[in-house]
């Protein structure tokens, strides 16, 4: 997918290889230019206006579709490359794959690598390590001819050192991830962004970065972390969230021509009204949202995840032009005082998009905050954002409210786990969130169900997603796949929702939580040095894979399932296993 024929699959490019990211190729080291320096001619639109208006773009581009004729621009980087021959060391920025010093002198035919080390800076900036300035310490050489010495095979920092041929000095590479005072104004911020072509630039005023770069291997997991958005297509029922006209909104212009349009505004406001299920008591609010009075109405991430909640809670759908089905299905009569329902979701569409990316610091799970978000295009007029669609499948559990209301009035153990996290997010300057047992309890179970649908569905856990439907009116966990290619997945899960055979997983499910091989330090809940705001739960038992989790393995505790201690009597499924 480059002009080399090097290939990536489309789903990398709004992951590990989305634009601004490092990507080793078989012979060179390369950076991912911007998505809209791509040729994505090919690439179909998709212009669904619940996530075009929530991220304020015209569109998305498809990648996995047609992907053959799709072709992604890269550009070397890092620059500095470094003889392989030992005795030889020869460091240049030229575009060579061979050392040409060697060449010339007859020592044979030795490939040049990529430097091991960048220098990145919060705010998304990322450039070579600065070499001829930490040999020079700041000082200017007429002509530095640079050297990499390796003084031995260990590969720490303290045996590395760069040497200036023109005026032989050398300096070690010890302190290049801390160093002195006195070497800090040598990591001044570049402001370089080569992911983006220097044409972008060059006609803006001159730009400024007061922020210090710190130095980093080439392959750190923290200097490229995507933020990609996940949407669920499906059809659009009731009004979702705190917002009543929220349903209407991915239909807005459509109903303003169709308002505008009619001879009678009273019947035509009645019609529309009725189409949304919106209440007689908020028609004065639809007729000022139709007349444009009201532009602050727009979708929030609360108000999609509500509209998603209401289409999978009924009783059944298919709606084959988005190829979205499903149905509920039969309660083994064991789990029905637990679950008021059980979907099957045998298809269902997933559009996954590339909204930026930062480097250094990671992207809080539950809101942006202030971590500086990085743009995966270059030109303003070009408002759309890489993204990829799978078809997948699925069970929904609904948790029965009646009882959850009760266990939520009865347990105790949550409010300090909850304390903890809210602690951790001001001690990295983030709002506190309102959060409550029924969010702990159902993020347990999830991860419960992923490692268990996971032994029986023949998907691996690292395939499988859980999707949260938590607050005072949502009560419910989406286990789904959608990582498969763009024509859809093979039913293992949904194969598993007969009410026998869902039955001994979801008790097979609660019994693994009841032991972990790290027990009694886990089951206790009080790991004294425990950075993650978790109780009961560790990576032996409870911690599933980053890329299934929502909430990156936080806000988790066995003991809410099932009682695990003879002094904690708090869980919700105890009574499953006698």
């Amino acid at each position: 997918m480059t002009e080399n024929e090097n290939k990536i699959r489309p789903s990398q490019l709004i992951y590990h290889a989305g634009p601004g990211s490092i990507v080793d190729l078989v012979d060179e080291s390369v950076m991912i230019l911007a998505a809209d320096l791509w040729d994505v001619r090919s690439a179909s639109k998709d212009m669904d206006k619940r996530i075009t208006q929530f991220l304020n773009i015209d569109h998305v581009k498809i990648l996995n579709e047609q992907s053959d004729f799709l072709k992604v621009r890269a550009t070397p980087f890092p620059r500095w490359k470094i003889c392989s021959n030992l005795k030889c060391g020869r460091m240049t920025t030229y575009n060579n794959t061979h050392c040409y010093t060697c060449q010339t002198s007859g020592r044979g035919d030795f490939k040049l690598y990529p430097s091991r080390f960048v220098t990145v800076c919060n705010a998304g900036h990322i450039s070579d390590f600065p070499y001829e300035k930490w040999v020079h310490r700041g000082n200017n050489c007429p002509k530095p001819r640079l050297r990499f010495i390796r003084n031995n095979e260990s590969g720490s920092l303290s045996d590395l050192a760069v040497q200036c041929l023109t005026c032989n000095k050398v300096r070690s590479l010890a302190k290049i991830m801390k160093p002195d005072d006195e070497d800090k104004h040598l990591f001044k911020c570049t402001t370089e962004a080569p992911w983006l072509e220097e044409t972008a630039t060059k006609d803006k005023d001159p730009y400024t970065c007061d922020k210090t770069m710190r130095t980093f291997l080439r392959g750190a997991s923290n200097i490229y972390s995507p933020h990609v958005l996940s949407f669920l297509k499906v059809p659009l029922t009731e009004s979702s969230g705190d917002d009543c006209l929220a349903a209407l909104l991915p239909d807005l212009e459509e109903c303003r021509e169709e308002y505008e349009d009619a001879g009678n505004k009273e019947k035509a406001l009645s019609r529309i009204a009725k189409r949304y299920r919106i209440e007689i008591t908020d028609i004065p609010a639809l007729e000022q949202l139709l007349l444009g009075d009201d532009p602050s109405v727009k979708p929030t991430f609360e108000s999609i995840r509500k509209q998603e909640w209401n289409t999978l809670i009924q009783p059944y759908f298919n709606e084959t032009d988005i190829r979205f089905k499903s149905e509920s299905v039969d309660i083994h009569s064991s789990l029905r005082p637990y679950f008021s329902a059980i979907h099957r979701i045998d298809s269902v569409p997933e559009i996954q998009v590339l909204k930026g990316f930062s480097r250094i610091d990671y992207i809080d799970r539950f809101e942006e905050g202030d971590v500086h978000i990085n743009k995966v295009t270059q030109y303003a007029k070009n408002n759309w954002l890489p993204a990829v669609r799978n078809y997948g499948e699925g069970i929904f559990f609904v948790f029965d409210l009646k009882k959850l209301t009760e266990w939520e009035q009865s347990e105790n153990l949550t409010k300090n786990i909850i304390e903890r996290y809210n602690q951790q997010r001001l001690e990295f300057d983030q709002e506190p969130l309102h959060l409550t047992g029924r969010h702990l309890l159902l993020h347990t179970f999830s991860h419960a169900m992923l490692k268990e649908l996971a032994a029986h569905s023949g998907y691996s856990t690292t395939s499988l997603k859980e999707r949260l439907y938590v607050d005072s009116s949502m009560y419910g966990v989406f286990i789904y796949t959608a990582s498969g290619d763009s024509e859809g997945s093979l039913g293992g899960l949904t194969a598993l929702t007969k009410p026998d055979i869902l039955y001994a997983i979801v008790l097979r499910a609660i019994e693994r939580m009841q032991y972990c091989s790290s027990d009694p330090n886990c089951s206790d809940g009080k790991f004294q040095f425990n950075l993650s705001a978790n109780a009961a739960a560790c990576h032996s038992c409870s911690h599933v894979s980053e890329t299934s989790c929502e909430w990156g393995n936080q806000l988790l505790d066995r003991r809410l399932l099932l009682n695990i201690n003879p002094d904690v009597h708090v869980g919700y499924f105890e009574d499953l296993l006698v």
